[in-house]
């Protein structure tokens, strides 16, 4: 019987305040299973990095400063509906 490698999370963190992304990156990577692929620091940031790195979790600010984080997540579902594989 082989073993397997347990898949990991990869994980785009989203935050406007450099410390707070910082120490949510540093949380994300210290548990096991999950991977930080990216950090962006505001919602066009965001969005070019989730179409760049195709993350499977986004950790979204809803505060940021060009666009609310319910924007880049609306975004962000509407790319996903015109291709799936996003």
């Amino acid at each position: 019987m082989s073993a397997q490698t347990p898949a990991t999370t990869t994980v785009l963190v989203v935050d406007d305040d450099f410390m707070v992304a910082k120490l949510h990156g540093r949380y994300v990577a210290a548990m096991e299973g999950f991977t930080v692929v990216g950090v962006a620091h505001n919602g066009a940031e965001a969005l070019r990095a989730a179409e760049r790195l195709r993350p499977d979790l986004v950790l979204l600010d809803v505060y940021l400063p060009d666009m609310d984080g319910i924007s880049v997540l609306r975004e962000l579902r509407a790319a996903e509906e015109k291709d799936p594989s996003r």
